[in-house]
């Protein structure tokens, strides 16, 4: 029904642009002081769909409480407020704020809104939580405007821009219960008391033989199981009713009793992987709730409410429901989506989000434990939040997702494998990987050797792991480059299919083990020139080369001790088994060699042009692959 890739690329085609085309766009958030963030932290809202992520107390939920404060008539002191135990401290002079971006069409740019926590006195009470929004601080980088004289901008309010104006939807899926989860697992017990109880059928005054009104029957409620029994009668009366109209000591059981949209259903049915024949949305005041949920859903297996149903299904319905009726340009909030919903139901939810934000120009901003919720976005759209040393937290503007993974604690999957000629070439990468400063990204990369060097790997590798899951990528000497770049198979017309196992030969300089039915009599022909294509295809997307004839070279340039006149690979592989010598003695091995080399680079790695070139291969690769 949808396809998350296919949605993203569709909101991509706004890029650099999402701040025009979405109504009150918050197209970035700062924070000078803020709870448990470090000072100066700045979130870029890039990518319309964004995804908070980082471990328990990270402050993905500040950053959420702030989002939800933003707009005009909003407050983040309704999620964040002082106590006795949890006190908020405020500096001298320094209140806690946040300043926020947002388009102005009269000034045709981005502006921003301050928004701090101040005094105010309501009456002759002190509402010590009161956000407003404020003038503009110099002292938090804030310029002030150069305005026309004499003309008016809308937004502007003498010495501040306004806030935005724009609905928020906040979803805390911890919290999205149905009424019967609410009530029977944490709801208390009930006293142990005498309930006048009425049957359905008897709730209307039944006359018996004697025309005499039979007296309700009693009822002893003294567990929850006798609560749930009993209210449900009043909630199988609901149902029955179709409406509204089921009245419970003069006050309406039900506030709202609807059979979900074609629309709705659909898409619960979408997320959730499962065929729903319908789903009736019950808002009562039932299970001792008062606004409480209940939904009773029907497949072609038989009919069942929430107190069978997973609580993923409330949860997904609910926020399915809410999110479809909210208005153009909305803001949504989500905290853990991810709650109680299998993998494919999280990827589909995601999917669902990013459409939502396309069709109705919603900007959803939600923070997750859950790889399955990053998997697929942009790496812009992926905040991750570490902690520095002083115990507060900051946000990475940019993550690949498999980066993120690890973040996550998911060290299984989401890995690339590096496979390079030599053992000497391996301490290379390893080197340049050291200067990536994410440790999350470092640990993508799996860096491997095996034996019998590039011919190995091109003739018998590469065959294999052209059908293997996952993302591998060569990482040859550059001596082994043949051509410029590897041929577009795609521009290689059927005529010259005769020509492919040449083509193979002249850009690797070796005859490929490539797998076709009919063994050494020539086999399949059809079948073998559609691998010999994508033996061409997968070398284009993932062989590169390092940029020097070999790992010796790229050591002895960062060192300043290659040789000019080295003209081969073996030039420099001797020059730099020349230096070993003079440390180590002429019995000096391989191994030692080597040694001697990695730590040259180690000791240079930082102003190495070389092993940077080396990093940008690698990062273009991992921007290159997503889940």
């Amino acid at each position: 029904m949808l396809k998350l890739n296919d949605e993203i690329l569709r909101v991509e085609e706004n890029r650099n642009k999402y701040e025009m085309v979405f109504p009150g766009y918050i197209s970035h958030i700062r924070f000078p002081r803020y709870k448990n963030i470090a000072d100066g932290t700045r979130i870029d809202f890039t990518f319309p769909v964004t995804a908070l992520v980082g471990s328990n107390g990270s402050g993905k939920t500040s950053v959420l409480n702030a989002l939800y404060g933003a707009p005009a008539r909003k407050s983040t002191g309704q999620y964040w407020f002082s106590t006795k135990v949890d006190p908020i401290e405020e500096g001298d002079g320094s209140p806690s704020r946040f300043i926020y971006g947002h388009y102005n069409s009269a000034l045709k740019g981005i502006v921003e809104t301050r928004k701090a926590r101040v005094r105010k006195v309501r009456g002759d009470k002190l509402d010590p939580n009161y956000w407003e929004p404020t003038k503009e601080s110099p002292g938090d980088d804030m310029a002030e405007p150069t305005l026309k004289p004499g003309k008016t901008y809308t937004g502007r309010s003498k010495d501040r821009w306004n806030p935005v104006t724009r609905d928020v939807l906040y979803i805390n899926f911890r919290k999205e219960l149905s009424a019967f989860d609410k009530y029977f697992y944490f709801g208390k017990d009930p006293a142990n008391r005498m309930s006048v109880a009425r049957r359905p059928a008897t709730l209307a005054a039944v006359k018996g033989a004697a025309g005499v009104a039979k007296k309700p029957f009693s009822r002893r409620i003294t567990s929850k199981m006798d609560q749930v029994r009993y209210d449900a009668e009043w909630l199988a009366r609901v149902i029955e009713a179709n409406d509204t109209s089921v009245e419970y000591r003069n006050r309406k059981v039900a506030t709202e009793n609807r059979l979900l949209a074609q629309a709705e259903l659909e898409m619960v049915s979408f997320v959730l992987g499962r065929e729903y024949e319908e789903a009736r949305w019950i808002r009562h005041r039932l299970f001792k709730g008062d606004g409480g949920l209940s939904i009773v859903f029907k497949t072609k297996h038989g009919r069942y409410s929430e107190a069978f149903a997973g609580s993923g299904e409330v949860a997904v319905t609910s926020c399915v429901v809410q999110i479809l009726k909210a208005a153009r340009g909305t803001l949504v909030l989500l905290d853990e989506p991810e709650v109680s919903l299998h993998p494919g139901a999280q990827e589909r939810l995601l999917a669902f989000l990013v459409k939502m934000a396309r069709v109705r120009q919603l900007q959803v901003v939600f923070s997750t434990h859950s790889p399955h919720m990053t998997a697929g976005l942009p790496d812009d759209a992926i905040k991750t939040f570490h902690q520095l040393e002083d115990g507060r937290f900051a946000a990475i503007a940019s993550t690949h997702p498999y980066a993120a993974f690890r973040r996550l604690g998911a060290m299984s999957g989401g890995r690339i494998r590096v496979l390079v000629e030599d053992r000497l070439a391996k301490m290379v990468v390893e080197q340049a990987l050291l200067t990536i400063a994410d440790a999350a990204t470092r640990e993508v990369f799996a860096v491997e050797f095996p034996s019998g060097g590039a011919d190995a790997i091109l003739k018998y590798h590469v065959p294999v792991l052209m059908a293997a899951p996952g993302h591998t990528l060569v990482l040859l000497d550059g001596d082994k480059r043949l051509v410029p770049e590897f041929v577009d198979p795609d521009t290689i017309g059927v005529a010259q299919n005769d020509t492919l196992a040449a083509k193979i030969k002249e850009q690797t300089g070796v005859d490929p083990e490539l797998t076709v039915d009919g063994g050494a009599g020539g086999g399949n022909l059809a079948q073998r020139v559609q691998i010999q294509r994508k033996y061409l295809a997968w070398l284009r997307r993932n062989v590169a080369f390092i940029p020097t004839l070999c790992p010796e070279e790229l050591i002895l340039r960062a060192v300043g001790q290659a040789d000019p006149a080295a003209q081969k690979s073996q030039d420099h592989k001797d020059r730099l088994r020349e230096l070993a010598v003079g440390l180590y003695g002429p019995n000096v091995s391989n191994e030692r060699t080597d040694s001697h080399g990695e730590t040259l680079i180690a000791g240079a790695r930082g102003g190495s042009a070389e092993l940077a070139q080396l990093v940008d291969q690698l990062t273009s690769y991992l921007a290159s692959v997503h889940p």
